[in-house]
C-alpha cells in the first residue's frame, strides 16, 4: 500500500564542514576546486553509457530517473560503480537491521550486522568518491514488494524530488529484500574535480519536473510519508497533490543572478486554477513564496504543491519568474497528464 511508505532525503553540499544535513561535522570535508566558466550551452550531461547492471531492476531503475532528468532538462547520471557499492551496502544494512537503529534511516549504528559506517557521506568517501556535493534518498521504506516503483514514488515529493533532479552527475543504486523489498536506496554525487559547475543549465533555462507532455503514474502526494515533512502550516493534511518541481540554478543564476517568482500556478484542463502553496530554497523570492530551510542545500529549487491530490487528467503550470542580468526564461508554460488518482 502507498501509504505504509516512507522517505527519507538527506542531502550535503561540501563546505568546509559538512552541511546540508549531512557529513559527519568532526570530519573536514575539500573545498571545491573552481571548474570551468559556463558557457552559453551550460554544462549539462547530455550523454551518458549505459547501464551495466546484471539486475533488470537496477537497469530499469536507473532508466527511469535519467529519462526524468532528461524531460525535466537537468542532465543524464552516469553509472558509479564507487556509490552502487555505498547505497548497496547501506540498503543490506537496512535490510538485516530495520530503519530505527540509528537517529536517521540513512545512518548506521557500529557493531550492527552489515555494518560499513555512520552516515552516507562518510560510506561514499570509503568507496573511493571524493565528492563537491552528494545527496541519498532512501524510499518505499515498509514496502515488501519488489515491484514497489520506488524512483516514481520519489520522484513525487518535495525534498527527495529537489535531490533527484539537483546538480549530480553520479549515482548508484542499492535495492533491499524480504520483507524489505521494496525498499531502495539511491546515492547521488558531483566529484571534487570539476567543482560547483557541473550539471547548470544553460542561460535561460530551468529544470522542471513534471515535464511538459509527460505522465506520472498517479496524482497524490502523501505528504506525512515524507521525511522531512513539509510545514504543517502549509500542508496540514496528510495527502496533497502532486508536487511542480522547478530548479532555477542556471548560468545566470550561478553566476550571480536573483531569482524572483511573480507567478507560478497549475489549472485544470478547462483553466480553473487551483489552491497550491510555493515553498522555495533562499535563493528564491517573489509573490507567495514560503521559504524553506530543507532545500537550502540546492537553494535555487520552488516546488509548488496543489493543496488537495490532482484527479486524472492534464493540467497546465504557469510559471512567471526571472533571474536578475540574465536572459528571459525559455519555459513560461507547459502541461502535464495525472494517469489516475
Amino acid at each position: 500500500m502507498h501509504l505504509s511508505k516512507a522517505l527519507f532525503a538527506l542531502t550535503a553540499a561540501t563546505a568546509l564542514t559538512a552541511c546540508g544535513g549531512g557529513g559527519d561535522a568532526s570530519t573536514p570535508q575539500p573545498v571545491p576546486v573552481p571548474g570551468p566558466a559556463v558557457g552559453t550551452n551550460g554544462t549539462l550531461q547530455t550523454g551518458v553509457a549505459a547501464a551495466t547492471y546484471a539486475d533488470a531492476r537496477r537497469v530499469n531503475a536507473f532508466n527511469q530517473l535519467n529519462a526524468a532528468r532528461l524531460g525535466a532538462g537537468a542532465g543524464l547520471l552516469a553509472q558509479s560503480a564507487a556509490l552502487d557499492t555505498s547505497a548497496t551496502d547501506h540498503a543490506s544494512y537496512l535490510t538485516q537491521n530495520g530503519f530505527n537503529t540509528a537517529d536517521t534511516a540513512h545512518d548506521e549504528t557500529a557493531g550492527l550486522p552489515g555494518f560499513t559506517d555512520t552516515n552516507p557521506f562518510l560510506r561514499m568517501k570509503d568507496q573511493g568518491y571524493n565528492y563537491s556535493y552528494a545527496t541519498e534518498v532512501i524510499g518505499d521504506i515498509g514496502s515488501a514488494s519488489p515491484a514497489s516503483d520506488c524512483v516514481g514514488d520519489l520522484l513525487d515529493t518535495v525534498y527527495h524530488a529537489a535531490s533527484m533532479l539537483s546538480r549530480v552527475t553520479d549515482v548508484g543504486f542499492g535495492f533491499g529484500t524480504g520483507s524489505a523489498a521494496g525498499m531502495c536506496t539511491i546515492d547521488m554525487a558531483s566529484p571534487f574535480a570539476g567543482g560547483g559547475s557541473r550539471q547548470i543549465p544553460p542561460s535561460g533555462a530551468v529544470v522542471a519536473y513534471p515535464y511538459d507532455g509527460g505522465t506520472v503514474a498517479h496524482g497524490t502526494f502523501h505528504v506525512s510519508a515524507e521525511t522531512p515533512r513539509v510545514s504543517t502550516t502549509l500542508l496540514p493534511g496528510a495527502t496533497a497533490g502532486t508536487p511542480v518541481i522547478v530548479g532555477f540554478r542556471n548560468q545566470d543564476a550561478v553566476n550571480g543572478g536573483t531569482v524572483t517568482i511573480t507567478r507560478f500556478s497549475i489549472a485544470t484542463a478547462d483553466g480553473t486554477t487551483l489552491p497550491a502553496v510555493i515553498i522555495a530554497g533562499p535563493g528564491v523570492g517573489g509573490a507567495g513564496v514560503n521559504s524553506d530551510s530543507e532545500l537550502d542545500s540546492d537553494p535555487y529549487f520552488a516546488v509548488l504543491v496543489p493543496t488537495s491530490p490532482l484527479a486524472a487528467g492534464t493540467y497546465r503550470v504557469t510559471l512567471q519568474a526571472s533571474i536578475s542580468g540574465g536572459q528571459a526564461l525559455n519555459l513560461t508554460s507547459w502541461s502535464f497528464t495525472v494517469a489516475s488518482l
